[in-house]
């Protein structure tokens, strides 16, 4: 059995209007992607999928908690995700990206599998930097023996000030 059949959503048998959608996500939806910086996580995503006649428009609503590593320490923390993401599939004559928000896809389409969308969603709600959060006092919960060996190899740079410079900062501009 395919894995992603389970995120196809049948829209040639529905009328005209809005239905929901909803699909729980676990660590075996993240198995599936190669190049997932996820490999645990607990997701609810809920979709209302409004049918109109010549296209669909899909509100995602996704979540949950996914389990990262954090690029200071290195262990592992949870990040709660939540965002909400929109998506317009226009149905033509061939499959495109038209924006980051609208796509084409074929007429002849009878369903559209959400599956890389959820995907990319969570993946864009990740921060750049990934680091432990801090707790009530603002102290970072990394690890402080792994905190402690960064401060104990970290090189201070001091930077001399080039005297040839100095006088140019009393130089008024008009």
């Amino acid at each position: 059995m395919d894995f992603f059949k389970q995120f196809l959503i049948p829209f040639s048998s529905l009328k005209v209007g809005t239905y929901p959608f909803e699909f729980e996500i676990d660590n075996s939806f993240f198995e599936h992607f190669d190049s997932s910086e996820i490999k645990n996580g607990r997701l609810s995503v809920n979709i209302d999928f409004e049918k109109q006649t010549r296209m669909l428009i899909l509100n995602f609503n996704i979540s949950g908690n996914v389990r990262l590593i954090c690029d200071r320490c290195l262990d592992e923390f949870d990040q709660a995700i939540q965002t909400e993401k929109k998506l317009i599939v226009k149905l033509g004559t061939e499959e495109k990206e038209e924006t980051d928000e609208i796509i084409s896809i074929p007429n002849s389409e009878h369903a559209f599998n959400v599956a890389q969308y959820i995907y990319e969603f969570i993946h864009l709600t990740l921060p750049v930097k990934k680091v432990h959060p801090t707790n009530e006092n603002g102290e970072s919960l990394c690890n402080a023996e792994v905190i402690k060996k960064l401060k104990e190899h970290q090189i201070n740079i001091v930077e001399e000030k080039d005297s040839r410079w100095e006088s140019l900062k009393n130089i008024k501009l008009n």
